[in-house]
């Protein structure tokens, strides 16, 4: 009998490992995980310089690691396991009290170029690189020029975790009290993270973004550093338009924490929506949202038809107005109905892999900016090579 069951074992043992490996070669390579919102690892390519290096064993690891067979459900499997053994975490990603989700850990850049996975904090040469482009951007420039950073969840719900606070507090600190005075910043961590403690829908549970809410915030935060307070739009002014109550963001997607409620999405409506004309990469969208994007997993796409290159918002009308360039992520997505109320928009994607965007001063003066906006997610300083390449 126990014969029997050894075979037994070994049999299931060699079955599974043979039924992946035969899965690796029948079921095709995914370029894009819906789920994750985020591309996929193809296999790489060879050289003998990377063998040499280790990058391409790293990338072959990443490669697996990307297209394994019913990889979703694992993910989910796995983030239970961690959830029941009481880690209160998984990839990275946090669970915290009402369900709230985040990110602790990042893959952080080094000073001399290479990375580091599953870091805390990030390198001082890189937030040094990212003040000193940012300085450099401030003195070249002929207009206002302002930087808004987005915090992160686990800087904004710090009250939600066991997490120190003095960790995201720190970085932010380091970063904004580096810059001179003359760099005109919004650091909103302090009024989003009390917001937050007060029980304001300011972050989605289980997505990086701010919420429809949060994005007024950020205006309302703009408006006064720009000493226009008095033109702010108040709150009740909107037709506050819950468009879904089915959101799953990132955050859940790499969690894996399936038992994790969604997120709702609104949208802010103002009675002269109609007269705005939106163009993003050269095609007219209907609006500010395309609700299409409302039937994907991707809801924080409906904001501007998710990621485009450059993006343009004018008002249908005869009277001139200022001109704000951004330099944005999708952070700006959600902010951009605002700030039209205002401004013509130019939207740059800084993080755009077809365009570099990083020479601020030849954009501005090209769409003729009457003001310049820096409007990144603390998090990217930290984890791309952007910002440090400002100029």
């Amino acid at each position: 009998m126990k014969k029997i069951a050894n075979i037994a074992t070994v049999s299931i043992f060699l079955l599974l490992i043979f039924g992946i490996a035969l899965a690796f070669w029948i079921i095709p390579d995914k370029a894009f995980s819906d789920e994750e919102n985020r591309s996929l690892r193809t296999f790489p390519a060879f050289s003998v310089d990377s063998l040499l290096s280790g990058a391409y064993s790293d990338a072959v690891n990443v490669y697996f690691a990307d297209q394994f067979p019913l990889r979703d459900g694992f993910v989910g499997w796995k983030g239970m396991v961690e959830y029941l053994q009481g880690k209160g975490e998984n990839n990275g990603i946090l669970l915290g009290k009402n369900q709230q989700l985040a990110r602790r850990l990042f893959d952080i850049r080094r000073g001399n170029g290479g990375v580091t996975n599953d870091m805390d904090l990030p390198d001082p040469k890189v937030l040094r690189a990212a003040v000193d482009a940012i300085e450099r951007v401030d003195a070249s420039l002929t207009v206002p020029f302002s930087v808004m950073l987005t915090p992160r969840p686990i800087d904004v719900a710090a009250e939600a975790f066991d997490y120190p606070a003095e960790i995201s507090t720190g970085i932010s600190n380091s970063f904004y009290g580096s810059l001179s005075e003359s760099v005109s910043t919004v650091d909103l961590l302090p009024e989003f993270r009390q917001r937050y403690a007060n029980g304001e829908y300011v972050y989605y549970r289980t997505d990086h973004h701010w919420t429809t809410l949060g994005a007024y915030y950020a205006y309302a935060a703009l408006m006064r550093e720009w000493g226009m307070e008095t033109e702010i739009i108040p709150i009740e002014a909107f037709e506050r338009q819950v468009v879904s109550t089915s959101f799953y963001g990132t955050l859940w997607s790499a969690g894996g924490m399936k038992w994790v409620a969604p997120d709702s999405v609104e949208f802010w409506r103002f009675y002269n929506e109609g007269e705005f004309s939106v163009i993003a990469d050269g095609k007219s969208l209907n609006g500010f949202y395309n609700e299409d994007c409302l039937l994907k997993k991707d809801k924080y796409a409906a904001f501007l038809d998710g990621t485009h290159d450059v993006v343009t918002v004018t008002k249908n009308t005869s009277e001139p107005r200022p001109r704000l360039v951004l330099f944005k992520d999708s952070f700006a997505n959600s902010l951009c109905p605002f700030l039209a109320q205002h401004f013509d928009l130019i939207l740059l994607n800084l993080s755009s892999a077809r365009t570099d965007f990083t020479n601020v001063s030849a954009y501005a003066r090209q769409y003729s900016a009457d003001r310049v906006l820096l409007l990144y997610t603390l998090e990217n300083v930290i984890t791309a090579d952007r910002i440090g390449a400002l100029q």
